[in-house]
Parts: structure tokens; sequence; C-alpha cells
């Protein structure tokens, strides 16, 4: 018997509203160094007397005050126990049983920003960031899991080596959320719900998740005096979040391996190669986390918002979700995968080449297309099909040579990866952009317009207007087209800049400029150790893929953006054109034209489309072990000092437009809702760690 029990609690207290990103974000906006902070007798300035102008969204005052405080603690226990009996040598029966208890408790405190623009004059900013309120939040996490499993091991006749096993297994999980918010506490020292006063009701909120999984699961092995390799295995498993009847799903796997080097024949080789290895495997997955219990219909309650049957308390209301199908099931993944191992020259060299190809069926989408008479939207089914090919390849060297009297050892090995999805199937006969998909789409597809450089003269411009109807992207255009805007492309002919009919047929003046998907991915690590000295060395980049600044991308776009954003790079005018400096790489100033829907460089281009492969110099380690005969006369068996780096530089060429945001950091962050959140976190720098060390072992 055994057991593993383990326990974990934090805390993390903080300064802002609601959030640590909240401060840094919103203080991009509004707080130009023309506007002091505080007054000459300390108190802090929000608006001014002559500008309706709310100088850095108040952040200042958030963080000054020191009443904003903010507390999140989490805390988790697992206890794992399990009990093996082994009644003979052959056969054994394993059963454990684990308990996970974990929680989340926040707490939020806002209070009012109190400013003054006169004198002796104070007032209060007391909504949004400024809400006098206090929010709690409790969420509450149960899980159960119990396997009981057997195996059978035997070898017949030396040579043939069997090996079975076949069990069963339970998951159970609960989550619980209970959450409140008071306003108008009457001090802004303490946070209870017992100060809040009376003037505005708090505010209930809860949630509940529950989910259970059975199954069974076995798998058999078989070899040939480890020659030929051969597993067979599979599951059948059940979930809740399925309707009855579609619950349960069956997952087979098979692979089979053929170790060459061990083959009489190949005796002559085996001092040049001494392990050789091709193998191939079939796998199927289930993956039941594509809803929660989507296939109910829900009935949800609110308040209307200003009617009332007795004058009184707001009338309450009941509403339907639409019609969802009920024959939702497992989303399944079935991988085919073959690949060679080997190794040369006593396994000074190894590699591995491996090619795949994944198939995932059933994925949960909007269905087929239906009638605007059917009156909801079209209910989610497994609706889509994907298909993923790619390989793997890596090697490594190791060896050691002689020098100077001294062994010395050095290592290199290296990996790389590409793969590329295609959507084998999607109801959208159309191929329309207003749908998430269509068949033959490689999944990354950035689709945009092609520009043609910056237009040079005023009359250049205005010529080109009279030509090319420009009004999809003139918004925000004060003054009209003038010398140093960006010149997009009428790629159809017809005389205007469009989307077409806003199909992958008719896609208007667009065309596929990139992906967002990197082409490869590959690591490198190098090290040697010499007279006790070792030094470790780690590389990893991707290969192309692209990315465009959202309207929020103020790092990158600077006043394009908002023309009041805080921060802006020192040498940022040096890249935007002017009658001075016509050959720079952003156009003409104007404010919002990346910010505003329909605004020129809001759009998508082949301009501003960012290349963000990198390459990192992600870890750097270098160490020195005092010599053992200096640490055995001081009783101890081994000293080591050491520093390790991470993160310690980049290289890009993104970093040509943007040296603030990181190209790991360049991605839209989305909401639960699937829906762009308002700031990336391009903000928030991506951290370098350097730390000395020393281990002693006595």
């Amino acid at each position: 018997m055994s057991n593993n029990t383990a326990f974990y609690s934090s805390t993390y207290d903080y300064a802002g509203v609601g959030n640590v990103e909240n401060a840094i974000a919103y203080a991009a906006n509004h707080g130009l160094a023309n506007f002091p902070l505080q007054n000459p007798d300390g108190s802090w300035i929000y608006s001014t007397p002559h500008l309706n102008y709310k100088v850095a969204n108040g952040r200042h005052i958030v963080y000054g005050n020191g009443y904003n405080t903010n507390l999140d603690r989490k805390t988790d226990f697992s206890n794992t126990t399990e009990l093996t009996i082994k009644p003979v040598k052959q056969f054994s029966l394993v059963g454990n049983f684990t308990y996970r208890f974990h929680q989340n408790r926040n707490t939020n405190r806002s209070t009012n920003m109190v400013y003054s623009d006169y004198p002796g004059v104070f007032g209060a900013y007391t909504t949004g960031a400024g809400d006098n309120n206090l929010y709690e939040t409790v969420q509450t996490m149960n899980y159960l899991a119990a396997n009981v499993f057997a195996t059978y091991e035997e070898s017949f006749a030396k040579d043939h080596n069997f090996k079975a096993m076949a069990g069963f297994n339970y998951e159970s999980y609960y989550r619980k959320a209970i959450d409140a918010t008071g306003y108008d506490l009457i001090t802004d020292e303490l946070s209870d719900f017992n100060l809040i006063t009376t003037t505005r009701q708090p505010v209930l909120g809860g949630g509940q998740t529950v989910y259970a999984l059975a199954g069974f699961f076995g798998r058999i092995n078989y070899d040939y005096k480890g020659r030929y390799l051969l597993e067979i295995s599979g599951r059948y498993d059940g979930t809740s979040r399925f309707a009855e009847g579609h619950r349960f799903g069956f997952f087979p796997s098979a692979s089979a391996g053929w170790r060459v080097s061990e083959e009489p024949w190949f005796a002559p080789a085996k001092d040049i190669v001494n392990n050789l290895k091709v193998r191939a495997s079939f796998g199927s997955l289930g993956n039941q986390k594509v809803t929660n219990n989507a296939w109910m219909r829900k009935i949800t309650f609110d308040n209307f918002a200003g009617y009332t049957f007795d004058g009184a308390a707001m009338g309450r209301y009941a509403s339907i979700s639409a019609p969802n199908a009920s024959d939702l099931t497992w989303e399944t993944s079935t991988q085919y995968n073959t690949g060679i191992d080997a190794g040369l020259f006593n396994d000074k060299l190894m590699f591995t080449v491996e090619g795949f190809i994944r198939d995932t069926k059933g994925m949960l989408q909007q269905g087929v297309a239906l009638p605007g008479v059917y009156g909801a939207n079209s209910p989610l089914m497994n609706s889509a099909d994907l298909r993923t090919s790619g390989y793997e390849i890596s090697f490594s060297w190791r060896d050691q040579i002689d020098l100077g009297g001294k062994p010395f050892g050095y290592s290199i090995s290296a990996n790389i990866s590409d793969n590329k999805t295609i959507i084998t199937k999607y109801d959208n006969p159309e191929r329309t952009f207003a749908k998430d998909y269509y068949e033959g789409m490689e999944l990354g597809e950035i689709w945009g317009f092609v520009t043609d450089g910056l237009f040079k003269t005023d009359a250049e411009a205005q010529a080109y207007a009279q030509e090319v109807d420009l009004s999809y992207i003139t918004k925000r255009l004060t003054g009209g087209w003038l010398a140093g805007d960006l010149k997009y492309v009428d790629l159809d002919g017809d005389g205007k800049l469009s989307l077409g009919s806003d199909t992958v047929d008719k896609p208007g003046d667009r065309k596929i400029l990139g992906n967002a998907n990197a082409t490869l991915q590959y690591g490198i690590t190098l090290g040697f150790d010499y007279m006790g000295f070792d030094v470790s060395t780690f590389f990893q980049g991707t290969g192309n893929h692209y990315w465009y600044p959202n309207d929020e991308s103020m790092a990158f776009w600077g006043p394009y953006s908002r023309p009041y954003c805080s921060f802006i790079a020192d040498d940022f005018l040096d890249n935007v054109w002017s009658e001075d400096n016509p050959d720079a790489y952003f156009p003409r100033p104007r404010a919002y034209s990346a910010f505003t829907s329909g605004a020129y460089l809001y759009n998508k281009n082949d301009r501003y489309l960012q290349n963000i492969r990198y390459l990192r110099f992600k870890n750097l380690t270098v160490g020195y072990t005092v010599p053992q005969v200096a640490t055995k006369k001081i009783g101890v068996e081994k000293i080591r000092v050491y520093f390790s780096g991470e993160n310690l530089y980049y290289w890009s060429p993104f970093k040509k437009h943007s040296k603030y945001i990181d190209p790991e950091a360049a991605f839209d962050r989305r909401d639960s809702g699937g829906s762009t959140t308002r700031y990336n976190n391009a903000f928030y720098p991506w951290q370098k760690t350097m730390m000395f060390g020393v281990d002693i072992t006595f």
C-alpha cells in the first residue's frame, strides 16, 4: 500500500481594479506627460478645469490612495492511496483512489476616486473603477477518481513475452461558485459586507458544474526476442456531458515495431548502427470537453428593464435557449504515425524521424444552415472534421575527447517539427467568410488587402481616389486622401475596394497574406564539460508566422490607435511619414486610423502584417564543481556553484517595427464568448530571469 498526499496554499495581494493588467492597460491611455498627477497641495488630479479629460483614467489615484486592494487565495489538497496485491509472480491487482479539493477565494475592493479641480474643492469619481464596492467569490471544486486494473505477465519458451492488462476507471467532478457584491461601504479602510449601506442592494450570484466519467480499458503487449513488438489497446468510455444513448464511445489503438538491429543478418552493420527500429502506430482518443451539457435546453431568469407589476419590484421573466442537437457525442481524434529510431557509433549519434496524420472527427460547430423562419441560431452539432499532417525530426551527438590530458565532453542536439491543419468537412457550400470554416481551409489563414506603398503627392492620392472607390476604408480620413497615405490595390479591377461577395471564390480585393500558425518549431541544445566546468545552452524558435496588430495594440500603432496613448517609443516619429521623411514605415499621422472599424489601417493588409518568427536564447547555465579532493577534507561530498539565465535575448524581424512587443506575446486574447478582448497581453513584458546558486551534497 502506498499513499501520496499533497497540500498547496498561496495568497497573492495587489493593488488595482480587479486584476493586475487592468492598471497597466488603462494607464496606457490619457497619461500624457503634460498633465501632472497631483496638485501642489498633494490632492489628486483626475478631470481638468478647462478640458474634459480624465488623466490616466484615474489609475494613479487607484494606486496612490492605498484603499483599492485585491487578495487571491488558493488552496489545493490531493490524496491518492493505492493498494497492489500480487498473489503470484505473473499476476497483480491494483486499485487506487484519488480525492482532490481545490478552492479559490478572491476579494476585490474598490473605493471612490477623490480628486480636486480647484484648491479646497473636492469631487469624486463614483462609477466604473471609482465605484465603492466589495466583491468576494468562492469557487470550490471536488474531484474523485478510482481505478481498478489487473495485469498478467508471462514469458513462453524464453523468447515469447506476453503482457495483458484490463481495468475500470471512474471520475466525478463537482464545482460550485458563490459570489457577492456589496456597495457603498461606510469606510474605505475596512472590507466586510457588514459595512455596506442600504442605498443599493447587494448582488448575489452562483453556479454549479457537475459531470462524471466511467469506462473500461485494456492493453495487450507481445514481443518476440525483443525484436518484434506489438501492442493493442482500447478504451470504452462514457460521459454524463451527453444525452442518454450518445454517452459512450470506443477508442482503439495499436502499434507495432521491428528492431531491425536485433536481426542476425544485421550483425555486420552493428559496429556502425548499433540500434535501428522502425515502427508504426494507430490510435484514437475521445474528447468529451467539447460541450458543457449543450444538448439540454436551459431556462434563464432576469428582470424587466423598466416594468413592474406592483409599482415597486421589477418584474421577472423567463426565457429558454435555442433548440439544440440532442445527438451530440464525442469528438474523436485518430492519429497514424510511422517512424524510425536509430543509434550509431555506440549511441554517440542518435536520431528519430517521424511522420503523422491526425484526423479529428465530429468537432462541435454550428450545423447545417437553416432558413431565417426557423427563428433561432443553427444548433451546435458534431458537424466539422479536420486533418493535421506533419513530421518531427530530432538528432543528438554526444562524445568525449582528450584535451590537454583531461577529458572534454561535448554534446549537441536539435529537433524540428512542422504541421498544417486542413478543414475536411463543414457545411458551408457557399464558402462564405461569415462562417468559421470552409472545406479546404487551412487553419490560421490570414486574408487581407494588398498595398502599393505610400502616396508620394497629394495629386497622386486624389487622382487614385477618383479612379478607385475607396469609401470602404475612408472612415476617420479627415481632409481626404493626401501624400503619405497608404495605397490599397484594386485586385479584381472592378473600380472599388471591397469585400466582394465575402466568399472564398469572390473575396473582393483580398487574398491570403500569410498564416497565424508557425511553419516550423525547432530547438537546439549545446553543452560541454571540462575540468569541473559545465556549460549548457538552449535555443528555441519558430519559422514564419504572422500577426496583424489589433486596434488596441498601442505598443505597435502608437497614436494611430488612440491619439492620447500614454507610452510611445522615443524614436517612434522617426518611422512616421512626413515631407522630410517620405520613406518612413508608417503613413501620414491620422488619429484613430488603426482603431476604428472602417478606417484604413484597421483592415488587415500586407504592409503592416508582421512576421513574428523568432529565435530565442532560452537558457544559459554555467557551473563549476569544486574538486572532490578539496571538498572531502571538509566532510562535503560535492559543491557546485552555478549561474542560470532564462529568456536572455531573441532575434526576430518583428523587432524592426516593434521593440516593445515580444513575438510570443503577439496574439489576440479572446474571452469565453470568443470575442477579442479589449487589450492584448503585449502590455506585460516578457520576463528575463537570472539566478545564482550553490548546490551542496553532504
